[in-house]
């Protein structure tokens, strides 16, 4: 039967389905992730005010902007991370943990998003609020501890000062008193992570879309290179001729063959025509007496010529099998319309080789032997030059002879071969 031939739509369709289905599958299967995101408002305080001068706040010397980039670079620092592992109770690093935060501005706003991820919607909104929270405490402890020293220190200046001098540390001293106890000013939670009620990867659309996709490139190498392969491929310059080429040249293959096989048997009777021919010469030579009581000339030159015929009938059967066989593939080749033949029938008495297989004998060199080594056999040289004349017809270009005609080279070239 024969094989459907895979075309590149098929090949493409094929691919990207399987990709598409493969990456649907992995979606179905693959451990759900969880986001909570929480918010920070950051509020910087004045770059010229020098009241905060030494507390280490935010400052909005560069925009309100450039205080909550700051701020978003704060919550992914390591000291965080370890705080938040301690505060959760996490068997983890600080590092990995890191992996599943991630503090962006949001838009052109002073609003830091605290996005937390993980197994769970409940874990994905601890690690969000936990991260906030730590970033807050941090920056409030070291603000109360500095903000402590500043205080201490004014009180000591406005014991010694005088006049406006006094009256500015102590508007300073009242506001820095005032905060005292309270958190970072220029930090505040703007809103608190919840636990997400649907996972947020794998996104199953997303997946298929990039299966579908790489099918979808997989498909086309493997098109552009079946393309190439058959464009180099003899077979294929006859499987895909769509114009019934491959049939018309199937069908002029078994008309030369038939024409080759008529002529081939009509010379094979003319052969044993001639060959009984000679027969009867030679008996009636036989019942002719001579005057030694030897043989006639005629009678010895007639049994070699009989010897020959008797050796171009026995070709001649030998290449008409040969040709029965090659019709044989060709009518098969035809009616099953394979681009390349199909197993050989059964084989007909005598050598059943296709031709121009490649033998193990070369017709040029068998005339060099013949022409170097024949005077050493002048009985046999009318027989030799006889076959060499009859294998031209079978030779290649090169002339390499087909392997079918291997024994019979073998057995009439013996004595040059040995």
């Amino acid at each position: 039967m024969r094989a459907p031939r895979i075309t590149p739509w098929l090949l493409v369709a094929t691919l990207t389905a399987a990709g598409a289905a493969a990456a649907g599958g992995y979606a179905l299967t693959a451990p759900k992730r969880y986001r909570a995101t929480a918010a920070i408002l950051v509020s910087p305080v004045s770059a010229a005010d020098p009241t905060f001068v030494g507390l280490g706040l935010l400052r909005d010397g560069s925009g309100r902007r450039a205080a909550a980039a700051s701020a978003a670079d704060l919550v992914t620092t390591p000291q965080v991370a370890d705080a938040v592992r301690v505060q959760l109770g996490l068997h983890r690093s600080g590092a990995s943990l890191l992996h599943d935060v991630q503090a962006t501005v949001a838009g052109q706003s002073d609003v830091v998003q605290v996005t937390g991820e993980a197994g769970t919607g409940v874990g994905a909104a601890q690690i969000a609020n936990a991260f906030v929270d730590a970033l807050i405490a941090q920056r409030t402890a070291g603000f109360q501890s500095r903000l402590a020293s500043a205080v201490g220190r004014d009180q000591q200046l406005l014991g010694g000062a005088t006049g406006a001098q006094a009256g500015e540390l102590a508007r300073r001293l009242a506001v820095l008193r005032s905060l005292q106890g309270q958190p970072d000013p220029t930090l505040r939670r703007a809103s608190t992570a919840t636990a997400p009620t649907s996972a947020s990867s794998p996104d199953a659309l997303e997946l298929v879309l990039v299966g579908a996709g790489a099918g979808l490139v997989v498909a086309a190498a493997l098109s552009l290179l079946l393309a190439l392969v058959r464009r180099r491929s003899p077979a294929y310059d006859r499987t895909v001729a769509s114009d019934g080429s491959d049939d018309r040249a199937a069908e002029a293959l078994v008309d030369r063959l038939e024409q080759r096989l008529a002529a081939r048997e009509a010379a094979l009777a003319a052969r044993e025509r001639d060959l009984q021919q000679k027969i009867d010469e030679l008996r009636a030579l036989e019942g002719r007496p001579t005057a030694s009581g030897e043989p006639a000339d005629d009678s010895r030159l007639l049994e070699r010529e009989l010897a020959l015929a008797e050796r171009e009938r026995r070709l001649e059967e030998r290449v008409a099998a040969v040709t029965k066989r090659e019709l044989a593939v060709a009518r098969a080749a035809a009616q099953s319309k394979q681009p390349q033949a199909p197993p050989p029938p059964a084989p007909e008495p005598g050598p059943a080789l296709p031709p121009a297989d490649g033998g193990a004998y070369n017709l040029t060199a068998l005339e060099r032997l013949v022409e170097e080594r024949g005077g050493a056999h002048p009985q046999r040289a009318e027989e030799w030059s006889s076959y060499l004349y009859f294998l031209r017809d079978y030779a290649s270009a090169d002339g390499s002879l087909p392997s079918s005609f291997d024994a019979l080279v073998e057995e009439t070239f013996e004595p040059l071969l040995t």
